[in-house]
């Protein structure tokens, strides 16, 4: 944004000021730590925990020194992607996800407060300075921004699987329970009707049609009672869509980087033809990474509500210029894909910049005329 229009003199002076900023690193950590002292927050109750912490803090300072020096935001999406690990991570702490928020908050503020004390420290041209550390306030914003959001869905996506298990847990239980008590009554009573019928027999008496119509009952009952135990015991499937995602990346093999799927809500809500362009857009832009990325980790997130899809894809690649693409000779894939969102009334957004990895967001509504696509 202001980048372009700085003088030498005035890219050096934001160096400067950039290194200026930096030093502060070590007192603001050690403030911010301090204040979640204060409030007690279990972030600071174990070694481990205030690692990890400590560890994104001072990336989210390395972000905005970054953009001081540069004059535009710069935030490092490769860097966030490691917080999805933390999700799960906090969970099995016992740490919940207000404290992370907690301390967003407070972070927020403490590095704000170190990049005003070096307005204030500036003397002459304070009013230039304030403007030029916006680009720094917005690195912040969205370094701490983007950290909570990643996170939250991967402790939402852990718990949900921690329901979803004992949900497994309780139909197995319940499975259990019908074979062996009801199941077990059943059969007792069927095997009480044929000694009642060997006994009419040896005497040479007709079964009674009442007799009869029991053993049906009960053999009908049986078969249904079997069906049911088999289908408390099949384990559950999140939704067609996932296991379409998941089975797309075991197709290609040991050789790509981990991938890690999450799908939230159900695939009843989608339209048939919605859920095809999802599943085509989203193993695109998997084939993309694949090939080109050179990624770590690759994330998809898929948000299912009955309005709407939120989907995110997001690796810590190599990433690439999307203006320079898009005027390239690879502009026929972004097309395609933004053509596929289009048709489905949705949008599509692609965030990456070369060394700082790849966002690609897709929304599409859910409407009734979808279904007739």
């Amino acid at each position: 944004m202001g980048g372009s229009t700085r003088s030498p003199a005035g890219v050096g002076a934001d160096r400067l000021w950039a290194q200026r900023f930096r030093s502060y690193e070590d007192a603001a950590i050690a403030a911010y730590a301090e204040r979640l002292r204060l409030i007690s927050s279990p972030l600071v109750g174990s070694a481990e925990a205030w690692q990890q912490c400590e560890l994104q803090a001072r990336r989210i300072f390395a972000d905005c020194a970054e953009s001081l020096a540069l004059g535009r935001t710069q935030v490092t999406d490769s860097q966030i992607a490691e917080v999805v690990d933390l999700g799960g991570i906090r969970v099995q702490q016992s740490i919940h996800l207000t404290h992370s928020v907690r301390a967003g908050v407070i972070l927020f503020d403490m590095v704000l407060e170190y990049l005003l004390r070096s307005v204030e420290e500036a003397g002459e041209g304070v009013p230039e300075r304030v403007a030029g550390y916006a680009p720094a306030v917005r690195a912040l914003q969205q370094g701490i921004g983007r950290r909570l959001e990643v996170g939250s869905i991967a402790y939402d996506s852990f718990m949900l699987g921690r329901v979803r298990e004992v949900h497994e847990q309780g139909h197995r239980k319940l499975a259990r329970e019908i074979h062996d008590q009801i199941g077990n009554s059943l059969s007792l009573a069927m095997r009480q009707l044929e000694l009642h019928e060997v006994e009419l027999a040896r005497s040479g008496a007709e079964v009674p049609k009442a007799v009869v119509s029991a053993q049906a009952a009960i053999l009908e009952t049986l078969a249904r009672t079997r069906e049911l135990v088999t289908e408390l015991r099949r384990p559950s499937v999140s939704g067609c869509l996932e296991a379409a995602i998941n089975q797309f990346v075991a197709s290609m093999g040991d050789s790509v980087a981990p991938v890690r799927v999450w799908v939230r809500g159900l695939d009843e809500w989608i339209p048939q033809p919605v859920s095809e362009e999802l599943f085509l857009m989203v193993r695109e832009c998997l084939r993309n990474a694949f090939r080109h990325a050179d990624a770590g980790n690759i994330v998809v997130h898929i948000d299912i509500a009955p309005h709407e899809i939120q989907t995110e894809i997001i690796d810590d690649g190599l990433g690439f210029d999307v203006d320079k693409v898009r005027a390239g000779d690879h502009a026929n894939g972004l097309a395609g894909l933004q053509e596929r969102a289009e048709l489905v009334g949705g949008t599509l957004h692609i965030s990456s910049a070369r060394g700082r990895g790849t966002h690609v967001t897709i929304w599409i509504p859910i409407t009734e005329g979808q279904a007739s696509r």
